[in-house]
């Protein structure tokens, strides 16, 4: 009677532990690509990515993706990016590609679009130095030149300050980029 219970509970428990394990290899982590968008349907978690709940479906991948390229390695079990199928239903076929002056028109207003931007940030950089002002701001009412208050505003301004430095750096670029 005590080997066919051993045997019971021994059976239970390695069943338990199977649906367990299962479970865990059909884990989907949704990743979406924070410059271009992209999304990505993985079961490896990845630094960024959302786990997806049993009750969550993968029926938003649009029907016209086409299978990723065979990996080996640690890539090799992810699933397939989902694809706008409208827009690549297009791709590779003489309809997809744009003739001259349309793709003058739109580089034409990528370049007004960034030189816009870069005079934004250009005067936001400049406003930003005159509040830092060397690293010695005017106090504000309610703060004494050496009070907490006063030092993390301080602190925060060249925070800005760089990162309007960073901007105005990386749109310079872009636009140097861009063909004439």
């Amino acid at each position: 009677m005590k080997s066919a219970r051993f045997l019971a509970l021994s059976f239970a428990a390695s069943v338990s532990s199977a649906l367990l394990m299962g479970q865990a290899h059909a884990q989907i982590y949704k990743y979406v690509d924070p410059v271009t968008g992209a999304v990505e349907y993985t079961n490896q978690p990845k630094k960024g990515a959302s786990r997806m709940d049993s009750a969550d479906t993968l029926s938003e991948i649009p029907t016209g993706n086409k299978p990723a390229k065979s990996k080996t390695g640690a890539g090799a079990n992810t699933v397939p990016r989902a694809v706008n199928a409208s827009t690549n239903s297009s791709a590779g076929t003489s309809s997809a590609v744009v003739d001259a002056s349309t793709q003058k028109t739109r580089d034409g207003t990528r370049r007004q679009v960034l030189s816009d931007e870069l005079s934004n940030e250009e005067k936001a950089l400049s406003e930003t130095r005159l509040a830092f002002n060397s690293g010695k701001p005017l106090p504000m009412a309610d703060e004494g030149i050496g009070s907490p208050k006063y030092i993390d505003r301080t602190k925060q301004l060249e925070q800005t300050l760089r990162h309007h430095e960073r901007n105005v750096a990386a749109l310079k670029q872009e636009l140097s980029n861009l063909k004439l």
